[in-house]
């Protein structure tokens, strides 16, 4: 465990228990009964397909996702379906992966009753996205409705969202789990009409007694692109979006204790293999924990300073693939830093700190690499991210409208 799971677990953990069946986790664009929390989720080829996904308390009767095409054609796909049960809830997670062309649309039917036709979206250039990080919170999920939509309103032209780990504030919990898809539901449905993109994060890894477990919710609530993994399915994977190649990245070594290890190694391998094999112009890596410490104790080097445990692992590495930008979350603060060869250097490998998008807010501590800090604490906040093949721009953007940072990166 980190020392944030320890500040508030006795309060949250009351407070799940006590209130956690008052919330109504009915989407706002999902018509038809029992269609909970309608959502996209990124694909490997998320310009042509995307992964249709819901859940519900009960085991839908003659369910379909249909495909209406830019010629008033429907197509009907029988969904897949998995069963979880989990802090006294049960749930059924469907999905379904569809094909798609420009100007079509998709809609949930079951038993007679269906959801609005919902336009599936391709990926403009440049391609825009929002990438949100630690938009867990404790008590209310309030603030990280704010963040999402407003976020949203100012960039209603974005094609996906990532989300940078630490979706939720405990891996196990319904209600944890239900306040945030709920926060996600608003007008203009952007959770079901726009690709998402978790990344597991160190909460993920927290169960409902705040002690390490297998992100079990996290892995059946996305089905994610296959990784070619017997053991890590959905730990991590890789896409392409427009100009750039995304690699998502599991960093919860210590949380998967035994199979940490196995993780790491895995992992890496896979990492060396993919980054390889792509020809897009810009390397983008998603992952939660940060390259440098920030005051977290490490323990693999018993310090809480300087390059971190995680940091350690992937520097090295992520300077031989030539990555050109790698955004973190954990640390619940924005920086700015540009590392090669472990030190400084305005042509290395640009790394971006973001979040918090929720309301967790802690004070910092600044390392040497730090180029431009936010304000301490940082305010919740995201970023946009513009790219096409010759040119990046990322933008850090609080809720209340101020620019902490903005870069550009050339090819």
């Amino acid at each position: 465990m980190t020392r944030r799971s320890f500040l508030q677990a006795a309060a949250k953990t009351i407070f799940t228990m006590s209130f956690g069946g008052l919330f109504s986790s009915r989407s706002a664009h999902a018509a038809a009964d029992g269609i909970h929390h309608l959502r996209q989720i990124v694909t490997a080829n998320p310009a042509r397909t995307r992964m249709i996904q819901w859940d519900s308390p009960q085991l839908l009767q003659n369910v379909r996702v249909e495909l209406r095409s830019p010629h008033k054609q429907v197509e009907s796909l029988i969904p897949a379906y998995t069963y979880l049960s989990m802090d006294d809830e049960v749930q059924f997670i469907y999905h379904a992966e569809i094909s798609f062309a420009e100007d079509s649309a998709y809609r949930v039917t079951h038993a007679g009753s269906a959801t609005e036709w919902i336009p599936l979206l391709g990926v403009g250039n440049p391609v825009r996205a929002l990438l949100f990080s630690d938009s867990q919170c404790g008590e209310s999920y309030d603030v990280w409705r704010t963040t999402y939509q407003t976020a949203w309103q100012r960039h209603p032209d974005a094609d996906a969202v990532a989300i940078v780990g630490d979706l939720t504030d405990n891996g196990e919990s319904a209600w944890h789990w239900r306040s945030f898809f709920e926060a996600m539901e608003a007008a203009g449905a952007p959770l079901a009409r726009h690709p998402h993109i978790p990344v597991l994060g160190n909460h993920e890894y927290y169960g409902l007694q705040w002690t390490a477990v297998p992100p079990v919710r996290y892995l059946r609530t996305f089905a994610l692109p296959d990784n070619g993994s017997r053991d890590f399915r959905g730990h991590y994977y890789s896409f392409d979006l427009g100009a750039v190649h995304c690699m998502v990245l599991d960093t919860q070594f210590l949380e998967a204790e035994e199979r940490g290890a196995a993780l790491r190694a895995e992992q890496m391998d896979w990492l060396r293999k993919d980054a390889a094999a792509s020809t897009a112009p810009w390397k983008l890596v998603l992952m939660h924990k940060d390259i440098l410490a920030y005051g977290d104790y490490q323990v693999e080097q018993n310090t809480n300073h300087g390059i971190s445990d995680v940091g350690q692992v992937f520097l090295d590495t992520f300077d031989h693939l030539g990555i050109d930008l790698v955004v973190s979350g954990h640390v619940h603060a924005y920086r700015r830093r540009q590392m090669r060869a472990r030190q400084t250097d305005k042509n290395g490998t640009l790394y971006l700190l973001a979040g918090p998008a929720g309301n967790e807010y802690f004070n910092v501590p600044a390392e040497t690499y730090d180029i431009i800090a936010g304000p301490d604490p940082t305010p919740s906040n995201y970023l946009y991210l513009e790219a096409d093949a010759q040119h990046l721009h990322i933008r850090c953007e609080t809720t209340s409208g101020a620019v902490l940072d903005t870069v550009d990166l050339q090819k």
